[in-house]
């Protein structure tokens, strides 16, 4: 059985005893006051008939108590008792109302002694289902009292039936319920198993791509060290490869922190007003690039994001537009309500590359000699998802690559002058 059955049954399992302990307990605590009242009015009324017991006594020896003439109890208090039965001290009973009641051979000692405890007993009497109270008269004797019980047992059914479709319901409920919350918890423990998995891989790809760079850099620094009779030239080539591989060494450590970024809580997003952090992005990425030509058509939107983790999305965009751009190439940047497209003119993506360039140190077949870590897009997937958004990629019309980052709850803004990205 797997994970998530176990984690459901057992809910509805748990759910299921609270909810039949609860209904079994409210149910004999509702079956004891309603036989509990029946049982005090008998109580009630043997003891007012056990304080005229000598007037009884003298009855009983002559043709039997007028029953009229007994006590009762107030109608608020229940009124008189249906079945009233007197026992002489023989057990024999002398006189009835409401029809006979059974005697027992526990009747028969308390009427022979006159003397114990009043002793109540469930009866059937002509059929009905009959609460007896016996109690022992002075002298002799003892009088049976008698309530039915068909309404509480009426009641009690009732009971008993809405009880149980009430447990019915709360265990179909407990089971539903319980499915879709072993499916979120199972639903966590797979995010956190891919988070704990995404991590290891993270730093089995670092540490392979790291290799690369820190072996050459260190080669480099190891033939300047040994070799101080190089030429001047060779010596300046050689500082040059170190300086490239450093940065290269810089930037991937850099990418790698922005990835490790994504393992953290998600920052309190802001009101940023998307069209400018675009706008300030075309403006940088021209200066990095200054042989490519940046064309922007952007919409003035409003987004609720972090603005820096937003900034490095766009960025990382252009940036990798305007590298594989030829020379006086063309990159249209166009911010339609919360998706920004970026469109080259470079040598696009094979179509069996098309769906990994925006994973984890990929690299395109026809990207492999160029710079670069392959984190830059896979970055850019990260902060799409931390904002609910999507990335996707696409061949251009004529040539290139087509790229489009979708953010949720773009709002329409007055626009206001921005940055020119010329």
């Amino acid at each position: 059985m797997g994970l998530r059955r176990r984690l459901a049954l057992t809910t509805t399992l748990v759910v299921a005893g609270i909810v039949v302990l609860a209904s079994v307990a409210a149910y004999l605590v509702m079956r004891g006051e309603l036989r509990g009242q029946v049982d005090e009015q008998l109580t009630q009324q043997a003891q007012l008939i056990d304080r005229v017991g000598p007037m009884v006594q003298l009855r009983l020896e002559g043709p039997g108590p007028a029953l009229d003439e007994l006590p009762q109890l107030a109608p608020r208090a229940g009124g008189p008792a249906p079945y009233v039965q007197f026992l002489d001290p023989a057990g024999n009973a002398t006189a009835a109302a409401g029809g006979p009641l059974p005697v027992t051979a526990a009747d028969r000692r308390l009427a022979a002694t006159g003397a114990g405890t009043a002793m109540l007993s469930d009866r059937e009497a002509g059929g009905d289902h009959v609460r007896v109270v016996t109690s022992p008269l002075p002298g002799g004797g003892a009088v049976m009292l008698g309530r039915g019980l068909d309404g509480v047992d009426s009641t009690l059914a009732r009971l008993r039936l809405v009880l149980a479709l009430l447990c019915l319901a709360a265990i179909a409920l407990a089971a539903f319920l319980g499915r879709r919350a072993a499916g979120r918890f199972v639903a966590v423990l797979d995010r956190l198993e891919r988070s704990q998995d995404e991590q290891r891989q993270l730093v089995a790809d670092a540490s392979h791509e790291l290799r690369t760079p820190v072996t050459a850099l260190r080669t480099n620094a190891e033939l300047l060290l040994e070799r101080e009779d190089l030429p001047p030239a060779r010596r300046r080539a050689l500082l040059a490869d170190v300086v490239d591989q450093t940065e290269e060494l810089s930037a991937l450590v850099a990418d790698l922190i922005e990835l490790a970024r994504g393992d953290q809580p998600v920052a309190e997003t802001e009101d940023v007003r998307l069209d400018a952090l675009v706008a300030e992005a075309i403006a940088r990425a021209q200066r990095h690039a200054p042989t490519v030509r940046f064309e922007a058509d952007l919409d003035a939107v409003a987004v609720d994001g972090v603005p820096d983790r937003l900034a490095r999305a766009v960025n990382n965009l252009l940036d990798n537009a305007a590298k594989f751009s030829p020379p006086d190439g063309e990159v249209a940047v166009t911010l339609r309500g919360g998706t920004l497209t970026v469109r080259d003119h470079g040598p696009g993506v094979p179509a069996a590359d098309l769906p990994h360039i925006f994973d984890r140190f990929f690299r395109a077949g026809n990207a492999r000699t160029t710079t670069g870590s392959g984190l830059g897009l896979a970055i850019v997937r990260q902060v799409a998802d931390r904002h609910g958004g999507d990335v996707g990629a696409a061949p251009a019309p004529g040539g290139g690559l087509l790229v489009t980052l979708t953010l949720p709850g773009a709002r329409a803004i007055a626009r206001v002058p921005v940055p020119a990205g010329r």
